[in-house]
């Protein structure tokens, strides 16, 4: 992972800084996910076999993908404002499902004052995904192709001592 950030006026009194910029990018090797069982559990023939199986499946589904997130915050004496963005990569091999990405939009006011605050968000994600019920290995099975689209608001509420 990689990340950055720039604070907007930045001083030591943190009561003058007028915001900030941020940037991560990711980079997720999902095919490296694997299961295991402990030797001491079951050490058999059967059940080693099952897992290399099981592995060699998770590694021809799925690959390495880049999320990037991006965001800011500017301050107005006790009042703030903010704007997200994240873009998640497709984790899936061509050859196991064709989409999977996710794109995920932020916005939101901040109140701070005195150790009281409140935090506002409003979150929208849109994204496309195939789901399959079960995979045949004999013949080809028909996935799902998924569009979704959904909204959250987030409220946060609290205090600092």
């Amino acid at each position: 992972m990689i990340s950055g950030s720039y604070v907007i006026n930045e001083t030591e009194d943190i009561t003058r800084q007028k915001g900030f910029l941020t940037a991560d990018l990711e980079y997720v090797n999902y095919s490296a996910s694997s299961f295991r069982i402990d030797p001491e559990m079951d050490n058999s023939e059967e059940t080693r076999t099952y897992f290399k199986q099981l592995n060699n499946t998770i590694d021809d589904s799925f690959r390495s993908a880049f999320n990037l997130r991006v965001g800011g915050e500017l301050k107005f004496t006790t009042l703030m404002t903010r704007l997200g963005l994240a873009l998640l990569g497709n984790p899936y091999r061509e050859n196991y499902a064709p989409a999977g990405r996710r794109l995920q939009l932020s916005g939101g006011l901040g109140y701070r004052n005195k150790g009281n605050f409140i935090d506002l968000t409003f979150v929208h994600t849109s994204g496309n995904d195939t789901h399959y019920a079960y995979r045949l290995s004999q013949q080809a099975a028909t996935g799902a192709s998924l569009l979704s689209r959904g909204s959250r608001l987030v409220v946060t509420l609290g205090h600092k001592f």
